[in-house]
């Protein structure tokens, strides 16, 4: 197996369907010590209202990891008026700067869902890349512009599958897709209920458990992880 990205968003609980925060209060510090363990650099795409909530945190991950925009409060920017999107992303880009010391080069639209302008203000903002397309929502891949794109392999769901499934399908993956870009929530870290039965399987325990498993085969297989940054860097300069 060759490059893996590993990327986080990090935003309420299963929006819009909650309003509470208890995967960055109860979920994050697992998923922390996981990549830490494991010795993973992750991008994290984050929320403006996350960052807002919790500066402390947000920079604290900064130091070891890359952050992302992931909007203001995981709107879906192709329901959005462009002069909206813009305001957005560029409240969400100076909350992040602020706090991390540093501007954001990546952007991912929550629900993986933008439109040609969103692109053409990531452009105008000064990012380097994008992250909103993805393999399973094909509507995303082909538009125009002129920073890179870099596409999502898998659903975060994927990741919370029984070991041996999900090991057969990562393997399948690198077969089309370099590198292979996992996502996760650290909400699915907390149990969940009352949601879709895709958003509440083997959350909490259960996720940790098969995250910190599948990590360790990655890494036992000489995977090498990767920061989106660094793809898209390689990408504009290739």
């Amino acid at each position: 197996m060759h490059r893996v990205a590993f990327t986080v968003d990090v935003e309420q609980d299963a929006p819009p369907f909650m309003a509470t925060w208890r995967g960055m209060n109860e979920g994050m510090p697992p998923l922390l010590a996981l990549l830490s363990r494991h010795g993973v650099r992750a991008t994290f795409f984050v929320t403006g209202a996350a960052a807002s909530r919790f500066p402390q945190l947000i920079a604290e991950i900064s130091r070891n990891h890359e952050v992302g925009c992931h909007g203001y409060d995981h709107e879906r920017f192709d329901r959005l008026p462009v002069a909206e999107q813009r305001a957005r992303i560029r409240a969400a880009t100076d909350i992040l700067q602020q706090i991390t010391g540093a501007k954001p080069s990546g952007f991912r639209a929550p629900n993986f869902r933008c439109t040609a302008d969103t692109l053409k203000i990531l452009a105008e903002l000064g990012y380097t890349y994008d992250a909103s397309a993805a393999m399973y929502h094909r509507a995303n891949h082909d538009r125009d512009t002129s920073i890179v794109r870099l596409a999502n392999t898998l659903p975060s769901s994927v990741l919370r599958l029984p070991s041996l499934l999900a090991r057969s399908i990562l393997v399948t993956c690198t077969r089309f897709s370099e590198p292979v870009v996992l996502d996760q929530h650290p909400w699915e870290l907390v149990p969940m209920s009352g949601l879709r039965p895709d958003m509440r399987f083997a959350t909490g325990h259960e996720a940790i458990k098969r995250l910190d498993g599948l990590l360790a085969w990655l890494t036992s297989r000489g995977v090498h992880f990767v920061l989106m940054r660094d793809i898209a860097a390689e990408r504009m300069h290739g």
